[in-house]
């Protein structure tokens, strides 16, 4: 009998993934607001945007172990994009909104002088920039999950469509082809082999596939040395090969999480409520270091501009939980419970 499998430890991947980027933006707001300048923690901050590559490895991984025994159930496409509306929707309108309204009012509050489009702000379609700057994200993820639709109509048709993918995001690269077209653009940019990597994974590891820890687990930390040595001394092989580096890296601690770390772990585990909110965390961070970087006092010491840093990343911690509590948690819950009701 197959091992019952847990999600646990893909589940601390999504709260650190988020922490990378937390870290990222913070210290960068740090350096430009407070003269911070720790040059090692600096160069892992720098690294912390990659936490977003970490993401789409996990949600091509997620959805597809997931959803796996679904493929080529027209029937289970209702469920399917109402669960994804509602996971990514209902956590970030409010904020979106709020934003919308706040630059409205006070247009001179965001340092940026990127042109923002309404409809992208509100739907995630691709047409221009989100209010909020890390929706971009969110614009890719959306995408993903309409394209991963043709999996339920047909496996056949979604395999060929895969290979097909590939073959024109790879094209697109080596051949410099470029588009104005929003839409195609986002159909052949690079992080998409990303959320791929992570499908692949899933159909490796629903496959009789049995890894060697003696082997996986030594290629994926020198997998690691090898892109902090290319990060360092700025190295590029291609474009997007730092970005593809660390997406396999993490692909292969993906594997590690399910045949070697797969164990339940506490709900109240600090790194458990941390990956439970991630989505929150992710949504939320930016806005709210934006505001408390330029309240907390300006100070002359490193010491203590790094103890505000570590403050505001705590701060921006809690606050997202009790956000995660209230609008992942609660009203997620409770429309989902409506829906079910209606779909049934």
């Amino acid at each position: 009998m197959e091992k019952k499998k847990y999600f646990d430890v893909i589940q601390v991947y999504r709260g650190i993934a988020a922490l990378l980027v937390v870290v990222h933006h913070t210290y960068a707001s740090f350096e430009h607001f407070h003269d911070f300048n720790i040059p090692t923690l600096g160069f892992l901050a720098k690294i912390g945007k990659l936490g977003v590559d970490f993401f789409f490895v996990l949600s091509g991984f997620i959805i597809t172990y997931t959803t796996f025994k679904y493929r080529g159930d027209r029937g289970y496409l209702k469920k399917y994009f109402s669960a994804r509306v509602l996971r990514i929707y209902i956590p970030y309108l409010p904020i979106a909104i709020a934003l919308i309204i706040l630059y409205r009012i006070f247009p001179s509050i965001s340092e940026s002088d990127r042109s923002i489009s309404m409809l992208t702000s509100l739907t995630l379609f691709p047409s221009g920039n989100p209010v909020l700057s890390v929706a971009w994200t969110l614009v890719f993820e959306m995408f993903f999950y309409v394209v991963y639709a043709l999996n339920f109509f047909s496996k056949k048709l979604w395999y060929f469509f895969l290979t097909g993918w590939i073959v024109c995001i790879l094209s697109a690269s080596v051949f410099n082809l470029k588009s104005t077209i929003p839409m195609v653009q986002n159909f052949l940019n690079l992080y998409n082999l990303e959320f791929i990597l992570g499908v692949l994974i899933a159909y490796l590891i629903k496959s009789k596939y049995k890894p060697d820890f003696k082997v996986i687990f030594p290629l994926a930390l020198g997998g690691i040395l090898v892109f902090l040595y290319m990060r360092y001394f700025n190295i590029s092989l291609f474009a997007f090969s730092q970005n593809l580096m660390f997406s396999l890296c993490m692909g292969l601690f993906v594997i590690l999480a399910i045949y070697f770390w797969n164990k339940q772990l506490n709900a109240k585990n600090v790194f458990m409520l941390l990956g439970n909110s991630s989505y929150s965390l992710y949504l939320l961070h930016n806005p709210l270091q934006s505001v408390l970087v330029r309240v907390v006092p300006k100070l002359n010491i490193q010491l203590f501009i790094l103890i505000e840093f570590l403050m505001v990343i705590v701060t921006i911690t809690f606050v997202s939980y009790l956000y995660y509590l209230i609008f992942e948690k609660k009203i997620i819950s409770m429309v989902k419970e409506k829906l079910d009701i209606y779909l049934a």
